[in-house]
C-alpha cells in the first residue's frame, strides 16, 4: 500500500510540474521563444486558450462568408507576437525580448481577444471602389476609419483614432464623425453588409466624394496598411 500511495504522489506531482497544454499548439512541439513562454506561464497559457476559441467563434461571423478575412488578419497578428531584439525597432512586432515581454505578451494576447470578441471586428477591414480605398481598423473598444482616395484634391480623412467609434452587438448601421470642423466637417453613415458597405456622405469632407457602395476586399489586412 506505501508503495501504491508513492505511486500516486509521484504521478501527482509530475502532473503539477507539467506545463499546461496551450490549445492551439503542442506544446510538446514548442520551438520559438513565445511559444515556450506561452507553455511555461499559466496566464498565457488561459490567453492562448481563449484567443484559439475566440479565433473558432470569429471564423464563424457572417455565416462564415468573411472567414478569408478572419484567417488573414489572425495570421497578421500572429507574425507581430515575435519577440523583438532589444537594439531593433519598427519592424511591426509588438513586444521586445527583454524583461518586459511577458507582461507584453500578456497585453497583446488581451487585446487580440477583445478585438475577436468586439461587436465591430466583423465591420472591420479594407473596402475598395476603383482605386479608392476605406480602412476600418477593429480596437478593442470600438471601430477606427480612415479613407484614401485616388483624387489628389481629397486624399485622405480619418476619424479620432483616441477615440474609436463604439459598435454596439448586432450593428449594422454605424455613423462615423471624421476629424475636421467647418468647411471641412464631415459624417459618414456605413449601411454594412457581409462583403460590402453602402456610405451615406453628411458634410463637404473636403471635397471627398465618399457615398455609394464599396466593395470588401478580404486579402487585405487594415493593420498591414500605411495610412
Amino acid at each position: 500500500m506505501n508503495h501504491l500511495i508513492a505511486a500516486l504522489a509521484g504521478l501527482l506531482l509530475l502532473a503539477v510540474a507539467a506545463p499546461a497544454n496551450a490549445a492551439s499548439f503542442d506544446c510538446a512541439k514548442a520551438k520559438s521563444k513565445v511559444e515556450k513562454l506561452i507553455c511555461k506561464d499559466p496566464q498565457l497559457s488561459r490567453q492562448d486558450e481563449d484567443l484559439a476559441k475566440t479565433y473558432g467563434e470569429a471564423l464563424k461571423l457572417w455565416d462564415g462568408k468573411i472567414a478569408a478575412y478572419v484567417k488573414l488578419t489572425q495570421r497578421g497578428w500572429v507574425a507581430s507576437r515575435a519577440l523583438e531584439p532589444p537594439e531593433v525597432s519598427g519592424g511591426g512586432i509588438l513586444c521586445t525580448d527583454d524583461e518586459s515581454a511577458l507582461p507584453c505578451l500578456r497585453t497583446i494576447h488581451a487585446d487580440r481577444i477583445a478585438v475577436l470578441k468586439s461587436p465591430g471586428f466583423r465591420l472591420s477591414g479594407i473596402y475598395t471602389r476603383g482605386p479608392d480605398m476605406i480602412s476600418l481598423k477593429a480596437m478593442p473598444t470600438g471601430l477606427n476609419l480612415g479613407y484614401m482616395l485616388g483624387d489628389p484634391n481629397a486624399t485622405q480623412g480619418f476619424t479620432d483614432d483616441a477615440h474609436p467609434v463604439k459598435v454596439a452587438v448586432g450593428q449594422t448601421v454605424v455613423s462615423f464623425p471624421l476629424t475636421g470642423t467647418g468647411p471641412d466637417a464631415c459624417v459618414l453613415d456605413a449601411a454594412f453588409e457581409a462583403d460590402m458597405v453602402t456610405i451615406t456622405q453628411k458634410g463637404p469632407c473636403g471635397g471627398a466624394k465618399l457615398g455609394g457602395w464599396w466593395k470588401r476586399d478580404q486579402t487585405r489586412d487594415p493593420e498591414a496598411e500605411l495610412f
